[in-house]
């Protein structure tokens, strides 16, 4: 029964957060230095010290939980009829409205996050301009600037409280704050001043806050609308029209020219809105290239219908939550409209998906790349400006002597064809300028040294999955392995661990899946992999399983399973191979006649050849098998993975003595329940001169070569 104030003594083990254990891998310590939190404590005990709390910050949580209990109430159901667009609707109310995404359907937010328009379901400017100028405008008609500003303030910074206090909600709340407080002292609100304003506060009270993709997502996205936008806009000469300006420039006009007037002034509102949408693409594209490493190719062209409909949800949320204090039956009612309008959300996003390319993975941009998009950008709006400047100023001129002079003034054709030639010509600047930053983004440019390092290396990244195996391969070619992926300590590995790395690396597709054998810590991961992919951008061309006589229900699962998302199912066993440029992967065992009691006995065991790099790919064989394949190996291995995790009963000192590898590479799970790797098998490691590398120590290993030299990089250092 803790309330908000109450001090506490804990008593736990203190821990540090994780970092990210292999490449595009969510950084929870990064993540939490941006929001000023460095360590953790897990309780063993939780005491009160003092009983005092903070009444304001409780009462506002205590009505947060109202509010989610009355949208429950309301929308969080299954109905039928015309109240089904409310089923299950209060989730997306509770994050759109108070910020509170633990009820957040999964698919929704996924979907939203592919589609580009995750950004509504964030507390932001919106939210708090649409909340503060309503109650200010409707203050104002009573009340002077002062009062209506005081009262504004404090009901905005009461809702950014109960909304959590997120980084989007501070700025907007500060932003909100500095105009009010502009209107009340007479002075003239300067969007660059707020901005700046809001920045400096923030990293004043956490520096990290840098770090956080939400600072940066926020700024970014309120720079290309208060200050890019406008400069755009001038450069193609779009101005913001609006009816009541025509009207007072034209005079005496008829009904016909009254109608063409509202034409003109509605193409001119969607021109604007296009124009915003794409230049908050062009600001935000690297960044959001950066966090996620993908871009919704037609995000712009949603949001022109998601964004202004917003209003929409906001008002019937809030109006639907003040009914549902009557009935639930009023609520729904009133929150209807708001529903309708998220049905309509998600069938669009529906539609989007499955367009081509209609989401792109693009990798993690390098720090140069970003820094270049943005030179690149910030000079094209410097020098076109200035361009457009000095035009505009000849053009003054120009009129004012031939006004002066008397000479006969053009004719209005010439005029107007003269301005559309020079803004044809702004207009093929622009798009040329568009073109080359999206070259920058969404080709390989983007991360030049992975690029280069891809034409000519082979790569394998032995990724940190916990308890479990997922290697990865990128041979000198292009072609992508994968061999196994799965984990019986992580949840989701594929989601969290194996998919996230794959985009980061701008992968697309995956040539060869390799399954060595079909327990779950080999394979979880690739079964969402295949899963996923229709949808989440990796795909998975050919699925190679072992030409065994085990095929158990699990192999048989994999096959039903491969066949649904169009995946080509391969079978593999001795003496095959595949031949990629230079690279060979061959497969030393099991044979079709292989007969085993266990099923790790039957896995794959793959050997690797690049010029003079060799890798032994063991799966979870133990020492029968083992001393099976030592006829077969007669040369030094660069890398040996080691069999089943490290366990004692596999890689005996006479297998290590035939293999002599330079470097041994054990994946596991950190304190897992099996013991692995076990202190007899890291002994006879250390006797046979192999250099050691384990997961839970380092994280992912990456083991780069040109065939003749290697380079080794680890995830956690």
């Amino acid at each position: 029964k803790l309330q908000i104030g109450n001090r506490v003594r804990i008593k736990g083990k203190l821990k540090h957060f994780e970092q990210a254990r292999n490449s595009g891998n969510f950084d929870s310590q990064k993540y939490y230095m941006s929001l000023g939190i460095f360590a953790k404590i897990v309780a063993n005990e939780i005491c009160v010290v003092d009983s005092d709390y903070d009444g304001i910050r409780q009462r506002l949580y205590t009505f947060r939980n109202d509010i989610e209990n009355r949208l429950q109430n309301i929308c969080g159901g299954n109905y039928n009829g015309v109240w089904k667009y409310c089923s299950k609707k209060s989730g997306i109310f509770s994050a759109i409205l108070l910020g509170d995404k633990a009820e957040l359907n999964e698919d929704i937010k996924n979907l939203y996050s592919a589609s580009g328009i995750a950004h509504i379901l964030a507390i932001s400017g919106l939210h708090i301009s649409f909340i503060g100028m309503f109650i200010y405008s409707l203050l104002r008609r009573r009340f002077k600037f002062g009062v209506s500003s005081a009262v504004s303030i404090v009901i905005v910074v009461g809702f950014a409280i109960m909304s959590g206090m997120g980084i989007a909600t501070i700025r907007a709340t500060v932003m909100f704050g500095l105009k009010l407080m502009g209107e009340v002292l007479g002075r003239t609100y300067d969007s660059l001043t707020a901005i700046s304003t809001a920045g400096i506060l923030l990293m004043l009270w956490n520096p990290f806050v840098i770090l956080n993709s939400g600072f940066q997502m926020s700024f970014a996205a309120i720079i290309s609308i208060v200050l890019v936008l406008p400069v755009i806009q001038n450069i193609l000469q779009i101005p913001q029209l609006s009816m009541r300006q025509m009207m007072i420039d034209e005079k005496n006009i008829t009904d016909r020219q009254k109608q063409l007037l509202k034409l003109k002034v509605w193409k001119n509102r969607i021109v604007n809105a296009l124009l915003l949408s794409i230049t908050v693409g062009f600001v935000m594209n690297p960044i959001i290239a950066y966090n996620y490493f993908q871009l919704p190719t037609y995000s712009f062209l949603l949001n022109i219908i998601v964004v202004p409909l917003m209003s929409i949800v906001i008002v019937s949320g809030i109006v639907g939550i003040g009914g549902g204090f009557i009935s639930a039956v009023v609520g729904r009612f009133l929150i209807l409209s708001g529903c309708s309008v998220l049905e309509l959300y998600t069938i669009l996003c529906r539609l989007v998906e499955k367009l081509p390319l209609s989401n792109i993975i693009v990798g993690r941009p390098s720090d140069v790349t970003i820094v270049v998009y943005y030179v690149i950008l910030t000079l094209f709006l410097l020098v076109a400006n200035m361009i457009r400047k000095k035009k505009t100023k000849e053009e003054k001129k120009r009129e004012r002597y031939i006004g002066k002079t008397g000479r006969a003034l053009e004719s209005r054709y010439a005029r107007e064809a003269r301005k559309k030639k020079l803004n044809r010509k702004f207009i093929f600047a622009s798009a040329g300028i568009f073109c080359l930053m999206n070259i920058l983004i969404y080709t390989p440019i983007s991360n030049l040294s992975l690029y280069i390092s891809n034409l000519k290396y082979l790569k394998t990244t032995f990724l940190d999955v916990g308890q479990g195996d997922g290697i990865f391969m990128h041979t000198e070619n292009g072609t992508t392995i994968t061999v196994d992926g799965g984990s019986s300590s992580v949840e989701n590995v594929g989601q969290y661990r194996m998919i996230p790395f794959l985009k980061s690396q701008r992968v697309r597709k995956i040539d060869y899946a390799i399954m060595t054998h079909a327990d779950n810590d080999h394979i979880s991961g690739l079964v969402e992999l295949i899963k996923e992919s229709d949808h989440n951008g990796v795909k998975v061309k050919n699925l190679i399983l072992p030409d065994i006589s085990l095929r158990d229900d699990v192999y048989n699962q994999i096959i039903r399973i491969a066949g649904e998302h169009n995946v080509n199912v391969l079978y593999i066993a001795k003496g095959n191979e595949l031949k990629l440029g230079d690279v060979i992967v061959k497969c030393l065992y099991p044979d079709v006649t292989t007969i085993a009691e266990d099923r790790n006995d039957y896995s794959t065991v793959l050997s690797v050849e690049y010029k003079r790099f060799s890798m032994l790919l063991t799966g979870d064989i133990s020492t029968e098998p083992e001393n099976y394949l030592k006829d077969m190996l007669n040369k030094r291995y660069t890398i040996l993975k080691v069999a089943h995790h490290g366990s004692k009963y596999s890689t005996s000192e006479e297998f290590l003595d035939w293999l002599h590898p330079i470097y041994s590479v054990i994946s596991v799970g950190e304190h897992n329940m099996y013991g692995h790797p076990s202190s007899e098998t890291l002994k006879r490691l250390k006797e046979s001169g192999s250099r050691i590398l384990r997961t839970d120590e380092s994280g992912g290993i990456t083991v780069s070569t040109d065939g003749r030299k290697i380079k080794i990089d680890v995830g956690v250092k």
